[in-house]
């Protein structure tokens, strides 16, 4: 069933094997203050998976999913996240290293995985 999430309509669940996808690299330089990486905008996709990577070896930094309450990533740590509908990661890195965003993104599809699975199954 689709989802809306942040005003976009979300027809693919997160572990589709119908589903195409590909790796994305997201970079957010040392004190850039914040930063949102917006999947739909940016690459016409939804993330399913992703890594955020805060390579500042000092100071944490703070993420935010799809709008939610911040969360706080210590010195050099990494958090993944998946099997999730991702609409934007909003990253505020430390002054000292940057924040690395990896993504996991599948197109945004106008059909649901039912109707990709009865195509693809004839």
């Amino acid at each position: 069933m689709p989802q809306i999430i942040q005003g976009y309509r979300v027809t693919v669940k997160p572990s589709d094997t119908t589903a195409e996808s590909t790796y994305v690299s997201d970079v957010i330089a040392a004190g850039a203050g914040a930063t949102t990486v917006h999947y739909p905008t940016l690459y016409r996709a939804i993330a399913i998976s992703v890594a955020i990577k805060n390579q500042d070896t000092a100071n944490p930094c703070t993420f935010s999913i799809n709008g939610q309450p911040a969360v706080s990533l210590s010195s050099g740590a990494d958090q993944n996240i998946n099997n999730q509908n991702i609409v934007s990661v909003q990253v505020t890195p430390g002054a000292a290293g940057s924040t690395a965003i990896l993504a996991q993104v599948t197109p945004m599809y106008l059909s649901t995985e039912q109707a990709r699975f009865n195509r693809a199954r004839g």
